[in-house]
């Protein structure tokens, strides 16, 4: 906000002549909307018309991201400045970048007060898409530079799944949990078929990662690796407990997770 604060004057500078005032209020105009223009983030776009109070406070830093105006329905995310996304029936909250990507997630409320998770595409990325598992989880995926992600909210909060794994993926949710894994290993294997002819296959290892909604802290499953020549694993939750996937050969296995991670069940 710009305040003027007028100097203390005498009268017969208020007696100025009419074709003089009016050039002054001319030039006052101008100043005054080019200190705007100069002062805030986005022009005349960006003006404030909301108070401000403890729970809306302008702008809020999220270096290198910036949030304007606070829990407000209708609110900008920008980059240094830059708008990157706007909607008019969303309040968005927070934001994070997606590692390897010039693209980014960010957390919103709707206006009946649901979370949600939405993307900042970049075209840079080429071939990504983003997709919603349940109201928790979200999935992103890049096909032109292999990225897999999981993406969570929680305690509202934007939360990148183990974000320094490049393969996660997989994501199958129940009522109390969550499961999804990434690719360990992968290596050619030479074999033998019915005709005595060698082949080679390359062979997948797959870790599974657990979740329990209650817990920020996820528990991966390290003495249960999964194998297939497939370099994806669909995963299936049977009853709370146990969960269950089918290889390439068509074997069905099923799992009972309190074997390897019994706290948290």
């Amino acid at each position: 906000m710009l305040t003027c604060i007028p100097n203390r004057i005498d009268e017969k500078e208020l007696r100025q002549p009419k074709k003089n005032m009016q050039q002054l209020k001319a030039n006052m105009f101008f100043v005054f909307t080019g200190l705007l223009l100069l002062l805030l983030p986005q022009g005349v776009t960006a003006v404030e018309t909301f108070s401000r109070d403890s729970e809306h406070r302008g702008i809020v830093d999220l270096s290198p991201f910036q949030i304007y105006p606070e829990n407000r329905v209708g609110n900008g995310i920008y980059l240094d400045k830059k708008l990157l996304d706007s909607h008019p029936q969303r309040m968005i909250l927070n934001i994070t970048s997606i590692k390897n990507t010039k693209s980014y997630v960010y957390l919103f409320r709707a206006q009946n007060g649901a979370l949600g998770l939405d993307i900042v595409k970049n075209d840079a990325d080429g071939d990504a898409r983003f997709w919603r598992i349940d109201p928790e989880f979200y999935q992103y995926s890049n096909s032109d530079f292999g990225i897999q992600r999981v993406f969570r909210i929680f305690q509202n909060k934007v939360v990148p799944l183990l974000a320094h794994l490049r393969t996660g993926a997989g994501v199958a949710t129940s009522t109390n949990h969550a499961i999804f894994y990434h690719i360990t290993d992968s290596k050619d294997i030479t074999r033998t078929n019915s005709s005595g002819q060698q082949y080679t296959q390359k062979v997948y290892t797959f870790r599974l990662h657990l979740i329990n909604r209650n817990f920020e802290k996820i528990q991966s499953l390290l003495n249960l690796p999964v194998q297939d020549i497939s370099y994806r694993l669909k995963l299936k939750w049977v009853n709370e407990y146990s969960i269950s996937y089918k290889l390439s050969n068509g074997k069905k296995e099923t799992v009972d997770l309190r074997k390897y991670a019994p706290t948290y069940f």
